[in-house]
């Protein structure tokens, strides 16, 4: 596993030039499966820290994070993550919404709202480079600026031929980029909250694209197809050119409709643009 992890990193890097490696997560069962040079932020840093900075250590540090209930300084995971049951998460915004002067019955609608896993099936989260673990992550979290996303969207639409599909808010990513992601078994793409951007350091040009475990044997092959296109970010530049060259198979298009057709940029490239080859 470590080696495919490695050739997705290297292909990554290929492709689009990410700033940081890839994050691997992986929800822990048993003691077994944490690694051994996993680091327990209470335990062994002193503290606590939110889940969003453990992405931030692994991607900025290259470290690699164990986190239990007792490690978390942020509310959200606790309850998505499945560490606390259903009735004390109530509690908690119960309490909340008390102060606040609002029903009982938000508070409880409320929790009820997020995606979450269910509780006490996982003790905990291991959370560390790609590139540096030899299992399968349930997720790997890909933080990329949006010129990068294009091209990885383009490396899994090789494969998918259709669009990603993803829905948004400007808050709790450690859930959605995550949880979301392991529930649908599906790419997610995520905008990083004001906790990423406070406390995680996280670069306001950055998003979040998400992999599932399901899905990674074929962004591998989709990443292989966009590699040997020899289409990268670099390969997209702005211009403001009049009648500008063309794939070919636009001119296809124009003389099937009787239109004027003009110069080609990939005259070797005779395929339409969602149509699979045989490397594919």
């Amino acid at each position: 596993m470590l080696e495919q992890n490695k050739k997705i990193q290297e292909l990554m890097e290929k492709v689009v030039g990410l700033r940081y490696p890839a994050v691997a997560v992986k929800m822990i069962r048993e003691d077994s499966e944490i690694p051994e040079d996993a680091v327990r932020p209470l335990k062994d840093m002193g503290h606590h820290i939110a889940l969003c900075q453990a992405f931030a250590f692994a991607r900025r540090q290259r470290k690699v994070i164990y986190m239990e209930l007792e490690d978390h300084w942020c509310w959200n995971p606790i309850i998505t993550y499945g560490l606390i049951d259903n009735e004390t998460a109530k509690k908690g915004f119960r309490a909340m919404h008390k102060i606040m002067g609002t029903s009982m019955e938000s508070a409880d609608a409320y929790v009820d709202s997020f995606p979450s896993l269910p509780y006490g099936e996982f003790k905990g989260t291991v959370i560390a480079p790609l590139d540096q673990v030899d299992f399968l992550p349930d997720v790997t979290m890909i933080y990329c600026k949006n010129d990068q996303l294009r091209v990885l969207m383009m490396a899994i639409d090789s494969q998918i031929h259709k669009m990603i599909e993803s829905s948004f808010t400007p808050l709790d990513s450690c859930t959605y980029a995550v949880i979301n992601a392991i529930k649908e078994e599906n790419y997610r793409i995520t905008l990083p909250d004001p906790g990423e951007y406070e406390r995680a350091l996280t670069p306001d040009d950055d998003i979040i694209l998400s992999v599932p475990a399901q899905r990674q044997e074929e962004f591998l092959k989709g990443l292989e197809v966009q590699a040997k296109r020899g289409q990268d970010r670099n390969s997209f530049y702005m211009t403001m050119k009049e009648d500008f060259a063309r794939p070919y198979f636009y001119n296809v298009i124009f003389e099937a409709w009787g239109m004027e057709t003009g110069e080609e940029w990939d005259k070797q490239a005779k395929t339409t643009p969602r149509a699979k080859t045989e490397d594919q």
